[in-house]
Parts: C-alpha cells; structure tokens; sequence
C-alpha cells in the first residue's frame, strides 16, 4: 500500500492531493499570494524588467537553436493544450493552442526532453523553473480572456517563430496603470506576471511558436518556503498527474509523416 492508498484508508485529508487545480487555487490562493507579495524581491508590476533574471540572455543568446529544435516537432505532433488537461478548460477549447512540454512541476518528460535535447539542457539552468514547453499557437487560434494560478510564479516567453504579420498577433495584458499590448519578435522576450488578466490572439495565417517557461516569483524566507509548499502540493495533484498520463498517451503515438 503506497502513501495515498495509506492516507485513503485512514480518512486522512492532505491538502491538494486528488484535487484539481480550480480547487487548489480557490481554497488557498489569496492567502499564500497575501503572503508572498510581502516577501517578493520584485516589483508587483504587470511586465517585468529583464534585467532582474540574467538566465534570459542565456536563453536569448541561443534562440535559434531553440528554435529550430522546436520547429523539427511539426505543430501535428504538439498535442492540443485541452487535449492533456482538463483543468484549463475554457481557455483551452481551441484545439490550436497546443503544448509540447518538457518539463513540469519537478518532472521532465524524457520522451520529449529526448526531442529537444539543447531546449533540455538550457532549462535546467533557469533558477526557480516550474514549467517549460513549447507553445504554439496555430493561425487564426485565440486563447480568451484569463488569469493564471498564484502571484508565486511569473511566465516567461521567448519568441521562436512569429508571424510576420505581426500586429494582428497579439497579447493584450491588463497591468494595474494600463494595457500592455504584446507582441513576439523572433529571438526577443518578455516576463509577465499572468496573474493579470491576459488573453491572445493569433488572427494572421501562420504559426506562432515560443518557448514558455513558469518560474518561482524570487522571495525571501516564509514567502519562498510558502511557494516550495504549494508547488510539492501541486505536483502530487491530480491537475498534474492528470497531464502526465495524456502526455504519455501523446507520446505513444507515431509522429504524422
């Protein structure tokens, strides 16, 4: 009898565990966000200055062989984000925006990581990384308007491949002082705080491909201890054990010619 069957059988109740991410989100987010903003090392700000993450230029510096690792998986290859989880729902409806993930919440997906093996070993040099995958957004795909999961993470985009009609694809945020209009420039990159609502478009005829890295908001004592707590609980989830198993069925069928 494993630890869960054991705490099953017991009646015992652990936070988080066989919970989805709604759920975790409901029950304990404003009081963690409460507490990590007063520890946070940066400024609550919509967009974040670059400068406070050297691991960017990295990242940056070797763009195009990001790029090109990602572009040898074909978007028919790229499961639909709503495909391998049922928690982002609505927002992932559209079967355009689809995820290639590498690695997520301490797990790396060696099937794919076997895939994108330079991606691989960049990510594991990204302090604090929570998730990384390849996101692309197919033409004419639209991701509504939401918001993300705690103010303990911060989400990271590095454009690979955008459309060259770039003003109608697009990232509309809405920061506390005014909207922020994004858009991606291949080899260029941004941080935001997706806590803020966000949605995007693709309204142009091509792909759009990034790399898409959620890391830990950088905080001091309680606040980094707070994050540490609720990322083990997240990763024992259902929300991600849920994603690992469709992963593997993605993975379990032939690549399309």
């Amino acid at each position: 009898m494993n630890w869960n069957q054991t705490v099953n059988a017991r009646g015992w109740k652990v936070p988080f565990v066989n919970k989805s991410l709604f759920q975790i989100g409901k029950e304990l987010r404003p009081k963690i966000d409460a507490v990590i903003m007063r520890t946070s090392l940066i400024p609550d700000a919509a967009v974040q200055d670059k400068a406070f993450f050297p691991w960017i230029a990295k990242l940056e510096q070797h763009w195009e062989a990001i790029r090109d690792e990602a572009l040898r998986i074909r978007a028919e290859d790229i499961p639909s984000l709503g495909d391998i989880s049922f928690d982002h729902g609505r927002i992932a409806a559209d079967r355009r925006w689809r995820a290639f993930f590498l690695k997520g919440y301490g797990y790396r997906m060696k099937a794919n990581t076997a895939r994108a093996p330079l991606t691989a070993a960049l990510i594991e040099k990204v302090p604090g990384l929570v998730t990384a995958n390849f996101s692309v957004i197919e033409a004419g795909g639209h991701i509504p308007r939401h918001w993300g999961m705690t103010k303990g993470m911060l989400t990271y985009h590095l454009a690979l491949k955008a459309p060259r009609d770039r003003e109608n694809c697009r990232m509309h945020l809405e920061g506390p002082d005014k909207l922020h209009v994004l858009h991606w420039d291949e080899g260029q990159s941004f941080l935001f705080d997706d806590m803020f609502n966000h949605e995007v478009w693709n309204d142009t005829d091509e792909d759009r491909y990034i790399l898409l890295i959620q890391i830990k908001r950088p905080c001091r004592g309680l606040g980094n201890l707070i994050q540490n707590t609720f990322l083990f609980g997240v990763r024992h989830s259902r929300f991600v054990r849920d994603i690992r198993l469709a992963i593997d069925r993605a993975g379990e069928r032939p690549p399309v010619n």
